[in-house]
C-alpha cells in the first residue's frame, strides 16, 4: 500500500455526534477508540463537558469506549470521568494502540479509530490494522499545542498528494476537513 493511502480515512463526519454508530455496530464494530484533545474536548479545556459524556456512557450500551490520549495521565484521567483510557499513547507509533488491543483484548478488526488528526489518529490506526478510520473536524484549532501544528502541517502534505493521486477520496473524506483547517 503506498503511504499516502494510509492517511485518507475511511469516513469523515464533522463531529463525534454526527457518526452513524449503528452502521458501525451493523459492520461488526465492537470498540470505539476515541482521541481525546480536539475531538471530544478543545485542547485547553480540562474535562469532558456532561453532554459530551452523556453522549459517550450512552454508547458503551453498544460499544466498548476507549480513549486513546498522546497525553499525559494527569491530563487524561481528570479529563475522562471514569471513561476507560489509554495515555501516552504516542500515535502514529504502535505502542498505544498494541496496548489498547492488549488490554482490553480487542481484534483490531472489530474497532473504530476517531480522531480530528490524519498524522495521529488516521494514519496511527491504519498502521495498526484498525477496520475503521473516522476522521472529524478539529474542535478548537486555536487551541492546537506546537507538535499539533507541526503533525498539520505532515498532513497537508499527504493530502495534498491524496487530492492529485485520489481526487474522488479527497472529496469524499477530506476537502472539507483541508478547507476547515486551512481557513482557520
Amino acid at each position: 500500500m503506498s503511504l499516502y493511502k494510509k492517511f485518507i480515512p475511511s469516513f469523515y463526519y464533522k463531529n463525534i455526534f454526527d457518526i452513524d454508530y449503528r452502521l458501525l455496530k451493523q459492520r461488526g464494530i465492537k470498540s470505539l477508540f476515541f482521541d481525546l484533545d480536539n475531538t471530544i474536548i478543545p485542547n485547553d479545556v480540562a474535562y469532558i463537558d456532561q453532554e459530551s459524556l452523556n453522549f459517550l456512557k450512552q454508547l458503551e450500551d453498544d460499544f466498548q469506549v476507549i480513549i486513546l490520549s498522546n497525553n499525559s495521565f494527569e491530563r487524561v484521567s481528570k479529563a475522562v470521568f471514569g471513561l476507560k483510557f489509554i495515555h501516552l499513547c504516542k500515535k502514529p507509533l504502535k505502542v498505544g494502540i498494541k496496548k489498547a488491543l492488549k488490554k482490553f483484548s480487542l481484534d483490531p478488526k472489530e474497532c473504530a479509530c476517531i480522531g480530528d488528526q490524519l498524522f495521529t489518529d488516521i494514519f496511527g490506526g491504519t498502521r495498526m490494522k484498525i477496520r475503521y478510520t473516522i476522521l472529524v473536524l478539529p474542535i478548537l484549532l486555536k487551541s492546537d499545542l506546537k507538535r499539533t501544528n507541526f503533525n498539520r502541517k505532515i498532513a497537508k502534505y499527504f493530502i495534498n498528494r491524496i487530492k492529485i493521486k485520489d481526487p474522488n477520496r479527497y472529496n469524499l473524506v477530506l476537502r472539507e476537513y483541508n478547507e476547515y483547517c486551512n481557513s482557520k
